[in-house]
Order: structure tokens, then sequence, then C-alpha cells
């Protein structure tokens, strides 16, 4: 259950970094979430593999509020296509040596467009899909040569997932941590199930959120209750993301005109989408926050799975400190950042 949710909690941050970057049309994805599901082949059965390319669905479209709209199926169309046509290569060819992460990622990439733009045939754009189609094949053939470049590069030099392979990587790293836990103070039951239901009943108005206000306020909310619980609150990194998401928000001009810069038309649409998405990210990460707790106890087994997958999510989203990211040490960095992760 820890390597399901901890892969799923992965899906999820992925998700959330890619819902911050501003789309073409709202149903295409980079497919930054396809990471995990990639290399779930290595170290997880295909049951298991299976299961988180669902779960993968369903966090998108939580991080993106598209539940209940079509483009989560465009989403789930998307998904199940490139996840299965990459499980199929992968077990028919990777063993054998016919075919590289750069292969099984191009693939991936190009039964998700082709199943997007199908359903988008269908229920969005009819025949002037023709159009679109084009502009969505060509960013996602470069993003998936990316993908699939930095895939064969991280399995071959992680040795978080060396580790993750040899099967007793989690026993090992878990064994400390279970100590630790036993000896912190349990909350009080009433003040868990508090934090609990208010931590849910803000997800759920975040979700059904498309007011910068209520975001915001919610995002407010969610601060103010980490300092409550004595949760550490960094707010430099939420502040940063803001900024920099609006501002690649800017690039893309839809909405009022309020200036114009060096030819840059500066959109109050944009400038709204982008702050709504960044501020709707940093919420979630406050609210992970909170239900992140070892002595958080949810009812039933699908309960103890969501507490987990929370637990590793906080962990992915904090920084890491006193660190200058290269392109030569991005993938120790990164592969430190999971393994860090993971103990929890």
């Amino acid at each position: 259950m820890r390597k399901l949710a901890f892969f799923s909690a992965l899906c999820f941050f992925l998700s959330a970094v890619e819902y911050a970057i501003p789309k073409p049309v709202p149903f295409f994805r980079i497919g930054l979430a396809n990471l995990p599901i990639m290399i779930s082949f290595l170290c997880m059965s295909r049951k298991e593999s299976t299961a988180l390319i669902f779960l993968k669905v369903l966090l998108q479209a939580i991080i993106s509020g598209t539940l209940f709209s079509y483009v989560f199926l465009f989403s789930l169309a998307g998904s199940v296509a490139s996840g299965f046509v990459m499980m199929a290569i992968f077990h028919l060819f990777y063993g054998r040596k016919l075919v590289s992460w750069l292969g099984i990622s191009m693939a991936g990439g190009l039964a998700n467009n082709l199943a997007q733009l199908g359903v988008a045939c269908i229920f969005l754009f009819g025949e002037n899909t023709k159009f679109v189609a084009p502009v969505l094949l060509a960013i996602s053939f470069v993003a998936s040569i990316a993908m699939g470049l930095f895939a064969n590069v991280f399995v071959e030099k992680s040795k978080w997932l060396a580790d993750l392979r040899n099967k007793n990587w989690t026993e090992v790293k878990s064994a400390g941590k279970k100590s630790a836990a036993a000896e912190e103070k349990k909350s009080s039951p009433k003040f868990q199930f508090l934090v609990l239901a208010f931590s849910l009943s803000m997800f759920i108005l975040l979700f059904f959120s498309k007011s910068i206000y209520a975001v915001s306020g919610i995002f407010l909310l969610a601060v103010i209750a980490c300092f409550i619980k004595n949760k550490r609150v960094n707010l430099l990194p939420s502040l940063a993301l803001i900024l920099s998401v609006t501002f690649f928000s800017i690039l893309v001009p839809h909405g009022k005109i309020l200036a114009e810069i060096w030819k840059l038309k500066i959109t109050d649409g944009a400038i709204f989408s982008g702050l709504e998405r960044s501020i709707k990210l940093c919420s979630c990460v406050f609210l992970s926050k909170l239900i992140a707790d070892k002595n958080m106890k949810l009812p039933s087994r699908a309960g103890l799975f969501m507490s987990l997958v929370f637990e590793y999510f906080e962990k992915l989203s904090e920084n890491i400190e006193n660190k200058k990211i290269t392109f030569s040490n991005f993938v120790s960095l990164l592969d430190e950042k999971l393994e860090k992760a993971f103990e929890c």
C-alpha cells in the first residue's frame, strides 16, 4: 500500500505542477504525471500500475477542479490509452531491450493525443478538430521526447529507484520511522476529527470554487489552520509560485486589455486565471499539511490509503533548502527528494 500511495502522491504532485502551466486548450496536458506511471512498471505489479493509472486521472481532476466537467472525459480517455499502451510496450519489448523509455514515452504521448482528439471530434470540435490536431500533436511530440530522454537518465542513475526495485528498501527505511512515530504524543481524537472535517470541506469548496476571492479565502484559512496546528509555514515559496505562474499566464492573453508593454497585452483574464491556479495549488499544499499527520487515522483501508497519499504529497511539496539546482545535479536532487519523501 505504501508504494502505491507514494506513486499516487507523486502523480498528484506532478499534476499540480502541470496544472499551473498555461495550455493551448483546456484538456491538453504535457504529461509530467506519466513519469510515475512509467517508473511503476519497474517496481509494481500490472494490477498496481493499472490502479495507479486510474488514481492519476482522479487526482488530476481533483487538483484542476474538472471531475464533473467535459475535461475529465478527455483526461480519462487520454490517460487510459497512454497508460495501457506504455504498459503493453514495456512488458512486450523493454525486457528484451527492443525499446527504450524514449520509445515508450513517445508511444504513450501519441496514444494520449489520438484518444483525446477522438473525444474532441465527437463531443467538442467536430470537423474543426483538424485545426487543433497539428498544434497538439507537435507539442506532445516534443514533450514526449523530453520525458522519454529524462526517464532514460533517471532510471539509469536513480539510487532511490534502484533500492526500491530491490524490494528490501521499504522495510529498512520504515523501521526507524515507526519507532519515532510511536514516541509521539497522540492528539485528541475529537481534534483530529475537526481537522479532518475542516480540511475535507475546504478541499470540496476549493474543487467547486471558480472565484479568485473564494480561492484566496480558502488559502488564508488553510494557512491560519496550519499555524494553529503548529505546522511549519513558509509563505515565500507560495509567493514565488503565485508570481511565476501569474507571469507565465500573462504570456497567454485573454479577456479585457489592461495595458500593453512591448507588444505584450496585459489582460485581466490572464491575470485572474494565473492567480486562481496558483493560489488553488498553494491551498492544496497547506490543506495537505493539515491531513498529513502520523496520528491522523481515517476509517477503513481506503481512508488509510488517502492519509498516506496526502502525507507523501506534503513531503514532495517541501523545498530543497540551500541547494542550487543545475542541469548536472537535477537528477541527484530529485533522487534525494524522493528518498526523503518516501521515508515519511
